[in-house]
């Protein structure tokens, strides 16, 4: 009964929300007091968390909740960014790094582009040693290139490395013994960086959004809090808003 007792709950709550599929706890608050005028926040909290645990929801913040529960974002590096961190971390065995490559975003995208670049992000003390040293065993590695640069010596490569400096607070995860994207990360750095991935602008920004927050599961606040370092909060709060 107390299965059926939550899905009928649910099913009440997406009718109250007019198929509004994310919510706030305040949202949620004004649900249950329709029934338990005096339920406290704490009380909905902890219905709220028997739904997550029943599968029924699932949290994308802090205080944010939707309906269902998405799998997380956890892209499998491909052996040679395997190989090329292994050649780095023996370099610099201090150094931070978030390594990906862009052809990642062709899963959530219409057209798939034909041109991808490997992104190496270490701290900015540390960039312009891991570029020189690259360089070593690749010329088309670039450093914090600009767009004139991309389109000369970059446009018909599938194999460029792009060495960026890692801002701080970046949200990566560690999959495989590999720093690498997540999907909050990923989001903010193609809203923010029309340079390094002009092939995802445009109708493909938009498809790249819906489709990542149609798949996984997407903590709002990551994005925000990594935003705003990248001093775009507030534009990427109105476009996810909007989408």
């Amino acid at each position: 009964m107390k299965g059926l007792n939550a899905k009928i709950q649910s099913e009440s709550m997406i009718n109250f929300f007019n198929e509004d599929s994310d919510f706030s706890i305040e949202k949620a608050m004004l649900f249950y007091q329709l029934e338990y005028p005096e339920i406290t926040r704490n009380a909905v909290k902890l219905r709220l968390n028997n739904l997550m645990k029943k599968g029924i929801l699932s949290r994308t913040g802090k205080g944010q909740y939707t309906f269902g529960k998405k799998p997380d974002y956890k892209p499998v590096p491909e052996p040679d960014l395997q190989k090329l961190y292994r050649k780095l971390i023996d370099k610099f065995p201090y150094a931070k790094f978030c390594i990906w490559n862009t052809k990642l975003f062709n899963e959530f995208m219409v057209h798939q582009p034909g041109r991808f670049y490997t992104l190496i992000e270490t701290e900015k003390d540390a960039s312009e040693y891991v570029f020189n040293f690259l360089k070593d065993f690749n010329q088309e590695v670039f450093l914090n290139p600009d767009e004139k640069t991309l389109n000369l010596y970059a446009l018909n490569s599938t194999k460029s490395l792009i060495v960026k400096d890692l801002i701080t607070e970046t949200p990566i995860q560690t999959i495989e013994n590999i720093p690498t994207i997540t999907i909050e990360k990923m989001l903010v750095d193609v809203f923010c960086d029309e340079i390094i991935f002009t092939t995802q602008q445009g109708s493909e920004l938009e498809n790249i959004f819906v489709e990542a927050f149609n798949k996984y599961a997407i903590n709002k606040n990551k994005i925000y809090r990594y935003a705003n370092r990248r001093t775009k909060k507030q534009q990427i709060e109105e476009y996810i808003r909007y989408l």
